[in-house]
């Protein structure tokens, strides 16, 4: 039943009654989360873009990976097989000419990765500033040619430092090409501020060269004349003698039941 209408007094008229209505203003729903995997580029899903694009572009994007397994970890581990191989016919002995092969085939192995790394960042960068201003069609045509240019320079920069035929040559190879990649996105990514993959590819680029340092730092100091007395290496080995006859005690090997 509806209300009746008030008299007012001041004006002699009929007031018709104030209904006031609440409005429950509701909050916009969240945005639906992208689901995103290795063969769903996360740019691709967000932009709506058809499934059966998904796989071409992915497949493109990891055809940036193969330079550095063609003409990177390819090499290497011929290197490190073959430098296995060659201490095992010399019974184990180990010149500082093996150590150091040995040394630069490792940091070659890890230079490698991070060039790989980085140009899968890159070319992803890539990807996803194309796919926002063309077509899936020529997204896939860009990322195809890009690939093929990385790999034909790969070849050449290998060639040319003759890291094909030395590990000691392949390292520095390796460490141009990464240097080159690392400089490449931070020249063409310089106007878009994308923090957190800046610092990922400063972070690759920093943590590859500090192995690389440590590494040679300890082959230099292992192979230099005398380095037996500095005090920290006098001590860690005292301290390894003695654990090595703490073990030997507490397993009970003997030279009579072990033929030791």
């Amino acid at each position: 039943m509806a209300n009746p209408p008030l008299y007012s007094e001041s004006n002699g008229t009929y007031d018709k009654p104030q209904v006031q209505v609440q409005v429950q203003v509701q909050p916009p729903p969240p945005p639906p989360v992208v689901a995103v995997s290795l063969l769903q580029p996360r740019v691709a899903v967000a932009l709506g873009i058809p499934k059966h694009w998904h796989h071409t572009l992915s497949a493109c994007r990891l055809l940036s990976i193969v330079p550095p397994i063609v003409w990177g970890l390819r090499f290497a581990l011929r290197f490190l097989v073959a430098d296995i191989l060659r201490s095992a016919q010399h019974h184990g002995s180990h010149s500082p000419t093996f150590t150091l092969r040995l040394t630069e085939t490792a940091l070659a192995i890890i230079w490698c990765c991070a060039s790989a790394y980085l140009a899968f960042f890159f070319t992803d960068c890539l990807m996803s500033r194309w796919l926002i201003n063309y077509t899936p069609q020529a997204t896939v045509v860009r990322l195809f040619t890009i690939s093929c240019a990385f790999a034909y320079l790969t070849s050449w920069i290998v060639y040319l430092t003759g890291g094909s035929q030395d590990p000691g040559l392949l390292l520095p190879a390796w460490v141009g090409i990464a240097t080159i990649l690392t400089t490449c996105y931070h020249f063409t990514q310089r106007k878009i501020k994308i923090r957190k993959e800046t610092f990922a590819s400063i972070s690759v680029f920093s943590i590859a060269s500090f192995i690389s340092m440590v590494a040679l730092l300890l082959h230099s100091h292992s192979t230099r004349v005398g380095y037996q007395d500095v005090p920290l290496v006098a001590l860690t080995k005292r301290a390894a003698q003695i654990a090595g006859h703490i073990v030997v005690r507490v397993l009970g090997v003997t030279r009579d039941m072990d033929g030791l």
